[in-house]
């Protein structure tokens, strides 16, 4: 040991000789402390569940049955309904809320279509009853 210091400075030197090549090279390095991937948020509803697909079937099924009385609309509509409610709780999705519209929708036109034609049908059997109205008039057998 002849009084030579090996270390000489040989870290610092290195630290200076790495932050030159980095100013050179015009690269930095910040890749050290990133994660390969962003953890997963599983809280987060993927897509829509089938609770919410059936309630939006149902609920456009209850709008385009309006036309048949309104009774086949208003079973859709309420069935609808309840899946549209029950898919909503398990997770939010713009589908669920969806079929929750359609079915709100199509449940009201079809009980109002339900009442009109209950009506209809009503007052064609008093004015059968009264003798007013034969149907076998308007047909020619």
């Amino acid at each position: 040991m002849d009084g030579q210091n090996y270390d000489n400075g040989s870290s610092q030197d290195l630290y200076q000789q790495n932050q030159q090549n980095a100013q050179q090279n015009h690269y930095q390095d910040n890749t050290g402390s990133m994660s390969y991937y962003a953890p997963v948020d599983e809280n987060v509803p993927r897509s829509a569940n089938g609770l919410q697909i059936g309630g939006l079937v149902l609920g456009i099924m209850s709008i385009v049955f309006v036309c048949c009385y309104g009774y086949p609309s208003v079973l859709f509509g309420i069935i609808g309904l309840v899946l549209s409610i029950v898919g909503n709780k398990k997770g939010k999705h713009g589908v669920g809320m969806a079929g929750l519209i359609c079915s709100i929708i199509g449940l009201v036109l079809g009980t109002i279509s339900a009442i009109y034609y209950t009506a209809i049908i009503a007052q064609i059997f008093q004015a059968m009853q009264r003798g007013e109205f034969n149907p076998y008039d308007y047909y020619n057998f």
